[in-house]
């Protein structure tokens, strides 16, 4: 093999070593931010499928590490976190929610304190948050999403309550933070589809199918 071709292949692993160490060890001990969740709905025009009105409190935040949503594990060593840019996932979860409700045809909105409704739906976060571990050439993904919705029934009293769970993993080259942000998202909606499948409003009660 010519000189010339050693060194230019010499120079291209260089390249891709540098590459893989700049990928791996880059950002070590930040803050990342996900914005989380955002509810995907098609951009068309929801016919409201009943009159009865639902007011969402923001979720209890019942995960063991309150402190992030998960962790990226570098290459080389080193761990960096996941964390929403503002507010709290309890909020954040409890508007997403109302906005997948709606893009339904229910009448949903957050409520803060007691507010006038047909029915209220409160909830806790047992488990959510994504994980990033670099390897040589690949980064994985998992995530988990793991919240009980609990509604009453103010016309009769009566209640519903779900345990609602979803996972998730990918596999990609290059880390970017929209790829663990939109996993996340994904089992949000997964759990937000379960519980409109599972459940169907007669009048102004919501009951289990």
């Amino acid at each position: 093999m010519k000189e010339g071709y050693v060194r230019h292949y010499q120079f291209v692993g260089i390249g891709l070593l540098g590459i893989l160490l700049a990928s791996g060890c880059a950002g070590k001990g930040e803050r990342i931010d996900l914005k989380v969740p955002i509810v995907s709905q098609a951009d068309e025009k929801v016919v409201a499928m009943s009159s009865a009105t639902v007011a969402i409190q923001p979720f209890e935040d019942d995960r063991t590490d309150r402190s992030h949503l998960g962790t990226r594990y570098h290459l080389w060593g080193g761990e960096s976190h996941f964390s929403l840019p503002s507010g709290t996932l309890g909020y954040a979860t409890a508007q997403a929610f109302a906005d997948y409700l709606k893009g339904k045809g229910w009448n949903a909105t957050v409520a803060n304190g007691a507010v006038e409704a047909d029915m209220t739906i409160t909830g806790k976060l047992v488990d959510v948050g994504v994980d990033a571990k670099n390897g040589i050439g690949q980064t994985s993904l998992n995530a988990k999403n793991r919240m009980v919705v609990q509604v009453m029934n103010h016309a009769d009293g009566s209640q519903v309550r779900e345990t609602l769970t979803s996972t998730g993993t990918n596999q990609v080259f290059w880390f970017d933070p929209e790829d663990a942000q939109e996993l996340l998202n994904e089992l949000y909606n997964k759990n937000f589809e379960k519980f409109v499948t599972h459940t169907k409003l007669d009048g102004k009660i919501l009951k289990l199918r």
